[in-house]
């Protein structure tokens, strides 16, 4: 079976500074102008708030430790006359400071209880505040990953598995769907092109790299999908997706370090001005990796 592809090619100047875009494929249309962030649609997980919390001393095991951590956590980061003062009439004078409970004391270990789960904080003995609950939209999944461990003498392709619990995710085609009937979706360059440049002292005309669906690597893609057979009875246009994710620890408290993971997905079909604004939507949450530091 022989298919015949017919192209017509595009090629016009763009700017002032004699830029041009050569569209090996001429583009349905030319997305030039970008829409105002009111009208994306931004979806993420929400949190519920717990009903109550307990009074002191949770998380802490008696008022003593409360009062000392709660006392290191306010106020200014360099205590002066006055936070001394504190110290002192509020905490080591009060009816129920214990230096007893002071016998083998650790920052670091208190500390922690701020942190970790209430599963663990019922293992050391603390009462557990009823926690916040995460509501995942319709859509999301909560699965266990298996990954492999390398030990000293066992490599990386074959370490001993390991299941990490936890992880939550988005099916990607439901993200791809959403993204595409988004708003946003009238900015996606869904034709690539090549930007060039040429110079006018010596008449060479330089490829210019500044955006995702400007690549080489895009258009040949673009062009092998144009190759394949369509699906039957189907005349919609058929374009590529560039996917870029991008994950980073998110602190969550302004002290220590209870942190989250966050998977975040990119359109590489939206200009990078578009991506770099933080109120532009162009981000879209698709997962959240568990720390298998805290398991």
């Amino acid at each position: 079976r022989v298919i015949l592809l017919v192209t017509e090619s595009l090629c016009n100047v763009v700017g002032a500074f004699g830029l041009s875009r050569d569209y090996p494929q001429r583009p349905s249309y030319e997305p030039d102008v970008f829409i105002p962030s009111r009208l994306l649609a931004k979806k993420c997980p929400t949190l519920q708030p717990p009903t109550s919390i307990p009074p002191p001393p949770h998380p802490f095991p008696n008022m003593t430790m409360y009062r000392l951590l709660n006392w290191m956590s306010s106020g200014s980061t360099r205590k002066s006359e006055v936070e001394v003062s504190h110290l002192v009439h509020d905490v080591l004078l009060a009816e129920d400071f214990d230096a007893t409970d002071l016998q083998g004391f650790s920052t670091r270990k208190y500390l922690k209880l701020l942190n970790i789960s209430d599963q663990n904080i019922r293992s050391a003995d603390v009462s557990p505040a009823p926690s916040a609950t995460v509501i995942f939209l319709e859509g999301w999944v909560e699965t266990d990953v298996m990954i492999k461990v390398p030990g000293q003498k066992v490599d990386a392709s074959s370490g001993h598995p390991f299941k990490v619990p936890g992880f939550h995710y988005r099916l990607l085609v439901s993200a791809i769907r959403e993204a595409f009937s988004d708003a946003q979706a009238k900015v996606f360059h869904l034709w690539p092109f090549r930007r060039l440049w040429t110079n006018p002292n010596d008449g060479c005309t330089y490829h210019i790299y500044d955006e995702l669906y400007m690549s080489d690597a895009w258009i040949q893609a673009h062009d092998e999908l144009q190759r394949q057979p369509k699906e039957p009875d189907c005349t919609l246009e058929r374009v590529i997706a560039g996917l870029m994710f991008s994950s980073d620890a998110t602190q969550l408290t302004n002290f220590r370090n209870a942190m989250a993971w966050p998977l975040y997905l990119f359109f590489g079909n939206l200009s990078k001005y578009a991506c770099a604004k933080p109120g532009s939507g162009a981000c879209h949450l698709v997962g959240f990796l568990p720390s298998v530091s805290v398991i």
